[in-house]
């Protein structure tokens, strides 16, 4: 006759093997069979696993309970600590039941004395804190326990919080060395857990969002993607695919950061609901980028709260003028600290490049060499030419703001360190720029790049700039080569409905999708309103519908 006792082995065993489909069944019947802590607890891992946090946080609060009615302190610290903190603030968004649950770790571990638990509740602190140095120091006690006691996960994922660490403070190339290694233990198998793997990948592809490394980010996060469908993991994808997406937004791959951000949205809905909010706010980041502020405004509205937000929400501001607004939100993050480096720079250089431009737009000269002055001093501390490349674009515009002519050497500074960078986007915006400073003594050349910049911001649909570069070259005399409007008849109703669904970047199968119809029959609309426009592209057919053409109430979507 199969025992409790028996169908609880099988259950860890199956856990260990990573099937958590037979465990879950073979747990619960041991818990019904006869409950006890042991089995309560392995049973919330499992159907945890399975993505059922609700159920996962009631199961482990009792496992807790169970735990401290046997006078045990470990296990509880660990539960208290590494998942019900987490999970209450992850799933529920209730920050302070969240620090309760912390500070119950806290004693437990003093309690205990040093054991590998204690070392995953200073990764717990590490988590919540904001002060760089109290995060590295967590860290680096975490890495010093796993080291005296020979645990591996704790020790990798602590060599990755060590990482973010590092990133934060700017020292970049450190930062980087020891994600990767963390990232290739948890590849290579040698980290057992399947969550402190999926914590490791999203630790690397945050720090890649961080410091816009796109090619790294490349490379892992197909890693970090296949863990999270293997190990049936909807939370590392969330995750992973929120800041890969970021990334691809950077590198200008539009359609495929879309894709990225929407389905980490609906990964997010099914497991960590809490933490969507930074999902939207990186698809608002590019709706800002593509010139699409309306739709931006509408996303970041009520998630200002997000860190992530500030850059696009100043950026939106900036954009319609509001030089105030978007100086209040960049030095709530920076500080005003004139111009004396602070010590949480080279966290922020990405805000500190975009105050730069803010205050030079609002013609606050002063402040905005200042802010140029503290961003040199992230640049020699960090080393990086993405960063570089950022601080010599905004002394630029800085200069170019004071008629300075040393505006053109920043500029063509910034240049082939953006193009290197692959940040396509704010390389054109450079040649726009190159080109507005010399074009009244080398109009042919101005030209020249303003047609390179106007060629990048068409085939990347990013309509403001478009309309920015195609000005510039009119002004210069030049036709900016954007096709005029025939005149096949006005668009019919659903024609405009079509184009409005274009002008979101859906395809032609999502289009039909959302207008109840067939993908012949939408490809006929759109061959029809790219004939009557005068347009080529899809990008061109959306950069007319946003300067030019009403949206259908049908057309727009709820929420967005």
């Amino acid at each position: 006759m199969t025992t409790a006792a028996d169908l609880l082995a099988a259950g860890k065993a199956a856990l260990v093997r990573g099937d958590w489909a037979l465990a879950r069944p073979l747990l619960a019947d041991a818990v019904e069979r006869h409950e006890t802590a042991d089995g309560l607890y392995q049973l919330a891992r499992a159907v945890e696993w399975a993505g059922d946090y609700q159920d996962a946080i009631a199961l482990y609060e009792r496992a807790f309970v169970a735990y401290r009615e046997l006078g045990e302190s470990r296990i509880p610290a660990l539960i208290a600590g590494r998942e019900l903190s987490f999970l209450h603030a992850a799933v529920y968004g209730n920050d302070a039941v969240a620090a309760g649950w912390l500070a119950r770790a806290r004693s437990l571990v003093y309690e205990a004395g040093e054991c590998v638990e204690s070392g995953w509740v200073e990764l717990a602190e590490a988590l919540v804190t904001e002060d760089g140095e109290s995060k590295l120091a967590h860290a680096q006690a975490a890495l010093d326990i796993a080291g005296r006691l020979n645990d591996a996960d704790l020790r990798f994922c602590a060599l990755s919080n060590v990482g973010v660490a590092l990133v934060l403070q700017g020292r970049i190339d450190d930062g980087m060395r020891a994600l990767d290694e963390a990232a290739t233990a948890a590849a290579g198998r040698e980290v057992t857990d399947y969550i402190t793997a999926g914590e490791i990948y999203c630790h690397m592809l945050l720090c890649c969002e961080l410091t816009l490394d796109v090619r790294r980010a490349q490379q892992w996060s197909a890693v970090a993607t296949g863990h999270g469908t293997r190990e049936n993991s909807p939370w590392v994808s969330a995750i992973c695919r929120t800041h890969y997406g970021a990334v691809l937004t950077a590198a200008g791959q539009w359609d495929e950061a879309e894709r990225e951000l929407r389905a980490s949205i609906d990964l997010y809905d099914a497991s960590y609901r809490a933490l969507r909010s930074g999902a939207i706010v990186r698809l608002a980041d590019l709706r800002v980028r593509q010139g699409r502020y309306d739709e931006a405004g509408r996303l970041l509205a009520g998630f200002e709260f997000d860190a992530f937000a500030v850059r696009p929400l100043a950026r939106l501001h900036l954009v319609r003028g509001e030089h105030a607004m978007a100086r209040r939100l960049l030095r709530r993050v920076v500080g005003t600290t004139g111009d004396a480096a602070s010590g949480d720079d080279a966290t922020h250089p990405l805000e500190l490049a975009l105050l730069a431009e803010v205050e030079a737009a609002a013609g606050n000269l002063d402040e905005a060499r200042a802010v140029c002055k503290r961003l040199s001093s992230v640049v020699a501390v960090a080393q990086v030419p993405r960063i570089r490349a950022f601080a010599e674009y905004a002394a630029g515009v800085v200069c170019a703001a004071a008629e300075d002519p040393d505006a053109l050497a920043h500029f063509e500074a910034a240049l082939p360190l953006f193009a290197e960078a692959e940040l396509p986007l704010e390389e054109a915006r450079t040649r726009l720029a190159i080109s507005q400073a010399i074009a009244a003594t080398e109009p042919e050349v101005a030209a020249a790049e303003a047609r390179a910049a106007l060629e990048v911001f068409e085939r990347m649909a990013a309509f403001a700039d478009a309309d920015a570069a195609a000005n510039h070259l009119r002004g210069l005399g030049v036709h900016g080569g954007r096709p005029a409007r025939r005149t096949a008849g006005p668009l019919t109703r659903r024609e405009s409905e079509v184009l409005a669904h274009v002008a979101e970047g859906l395809t032609n199968e999502q289009i039909a999708a959302r207008l109840y119809i067939s993908k012949r029959t939408v490809e006929h609309h759109v061959g029809s309103v790219f004939a009557k426009l005068g347009v080529a592209t899809r990008a061109e057919a959306a950069a007319y519908a946003l300067r030019e053409e009403p949206k259908p109430a049908t057309a727009v979507r709820n929420g967005a």
